[in-house]
């Protein structure tokens, strides 16, 4: 049954994972959490105030409530719609990815703290090699003194 089929009452006497079932079920594919959440609180009516304070809430039922899964990268779904395999896949798939992301930022990063490190290193030689000769050209002038 379609949410817009529900009265007021109906859906203030609603918990939020009902709703949400009932939002996924309509719409008949997964959503981003932030989107499920949003739609939820604009359902049944919910203040800034009022989000900001069942955010967590929500979050914490979602991952407790066996009827939800995720999907990876903060995208749920209903368990009923995906076999074990699928959602590890996914899941995997997503997971892999983003390790490659991260490994591929963390690379770029480590080369060049080793450009400026190296950068570094020239830069010290060379200020020892200047006080070096500044230290020579004072022992040559206090020898010819």
């Amino acid at each position: 049954m379609a949410v817009k089929n529900y009265t007021d009452e109906q859906i203030n006497k609603m918990s939020m994972m009902e709703l949400a079932n009932l939002i996924l079920t309509d719409k008949k594919a997964e959503m981003n959490f932030l989107d499920l959440f949003n739609r939820v609180a604009e359902v049944k009516g919910f203040t800034e105030v009022q989000k900001e304070d069942l955010l967590a809430r929500f979050y914490t039922d979602m991952n407790v409530d066996g009827r939800f899964t995720t999907l990876g990268s903060n995208v749920w779904g209903l368990k009923r719609w995906y076999p074990v395999e699928q959602t590890i896949e996914k899941s995997l798939a997503e997971s892999r990815k983003r390790d490659a992301e991260e490994k591929a930022l963390r690379d770029e990063f480590a080369h060049d703290e080793d450009t400026d490190r190296e950068d570094e290193e020239d830069e010290d030689e060379e200020n020892e090699e200047k006080e070096y000769q500044e230290y020579d050209d004072l022992q040559m002038e206090e020898d010819e003194d």
